[in-house]
């Protein structure tokens, strides 16, 4: 007998084996997520795999791959995702600390390069002390979860570990088809310092 996992992303977890089946609450569990849910197991009978299907495709957070905990989505907009939940910051720019270091793809980069990047004006030096606080935001939020070692540091340059995390944007430059597909044109789109590797990810679908 084969039993079916659906996990919540709420962390509620509901076993149903194939003889529930039959009584229907294999498809009243399925239509009650609220957020979507992951299954165990892909033997679906064909009458539940349109509404398993569908489950999926509106998922508010990403399905994780094994053994890699973050997973980063670059194509439109930029987000981070631990253990499937968005990871929330105290400063708006710590999330684009670590989106600068994502488009670099595990390239050190030195302090001037990121407050460049960061704070597009002549006064970038002004802005050292707030690198400091984002910097210290960025690490924080990563120790919580035990992952403060993806952001490498060496002699006052960070990068991270491409991979120690799971990407649209690394995927599609290895040529993966999947994620040259889903490429729409958009590339962290709320960062006007992306424009560039967007041009880039453009050509590739061009390409292709």
């Amino acid at each position: 007998m084969i039993t079916q996992v659906i996990v919540f992303l709420t962390m509620k977890i509901i076993v149903i084996d194939d003889e529930k089946k039959d009584s229907g609450e294999y498809l009243e569990a399925i239509r009650a997520i609220d957020s979507g849910a992951l299954i165990s197991s892909y033997d679906v009978a064909d009458e539940y795999s349109s509404i398993v299907k569908k489950e999926i495709a509106r998922l508010q957070f990403p399905i994780l791959t094994a053994n890699k905990r973050i997973h980063v989505t670059t194509f439109g907009k930029f987000e981070v995702y631990i253990d499937g939940v968005p990871v929330v910051s105290k400063y708006n720019k710590t999330r684009e600390l670590f989106a600068f270091l994502v488009d670099k793809n595990g390239a050190l980069s030195s302090t001037g390069e990121i407050m460049s990047a960061l704070w597009d004006d002549s006064r970038v030096r002004h802005h050292i002390s707030y690198l400091k606080n984002i910097r210290s935001d960025m690490f924080r939020a990563l120790k919580s979860y035990g992952l403060e070692d993806v952001v490498v540091k060496q002699r006052g340059r960070l990068g991270i570990i491409p991979d120690m995390m799971e990407c649209d944007y690394f995927d599609m430059i290895s040529g993966d088809p999947k994620a040259i597909a889903r490429y729409n044109g958009e590339y962290m789109s709320q960062y006007s310092w992306a424009e560039y590797t967007n041009g880039i990810l453009a050509d590739i679908k061009a390409g292709c």
